[in-house]
């Protein structure tokens, strides 16, 4: 009855614990990096570096907009840089924990599976 308790928390309450943990791990990542906010703000002024409207002669003018085009580049450049790291640190986060999924799903046969190997006599070929 010990064993059935067990398998039946295994695969029901604990593998949808582990779907929460999983969940909350990449939603951290995804907050962490703010992969959506850099995505809409991605022509915006960097560090909110901006001229503004400028009322003065032409060359000031000018010299607002040349500033603010040099900050909208330095920032789409950071922005980019920081959201490829970004989708590139997710996709190895979610290629690890499909590994940890597929071994909170094998782990509770691995016992039963080397009773069997033992049984029949089974040993590895570097042994």
């Amino acid at each position: 009855m010990f064993l059935v308790g067990m398998f039946s928390w295994w695969y029901s309450h604990g593998l949808g614990g582990q779907f929460g943990r999983i969940r909350d791990r990449l939603m951290a990542t995804i907050r962490f990096f703010s992969i959506g906010q850099l995505l809409s703000t991605f022509f915006a002024p960097f560090r909110q570096i901006s001229a503004g409207k400028v009322a003065g002669s032409a060359a000031m003018q000018l010299r607002a907009f040349f500033d603010q085009l040099t900050s909208r580049i330095i920032g789409a450049i950071v922005r980019f840089f920081t959201i490829i790291f970004g989708a590139v640190t997710l996709f190895f986060q979610i290629i690890g924990e499909v590994i940890i999924l597929v071994v909170w799903i094998v782990l509770p046969a691995l016992p039963v599976m080397g009773l069997i190997a033992v049984t029949i006599g089974w040993v590895p070929s570097w042994m």
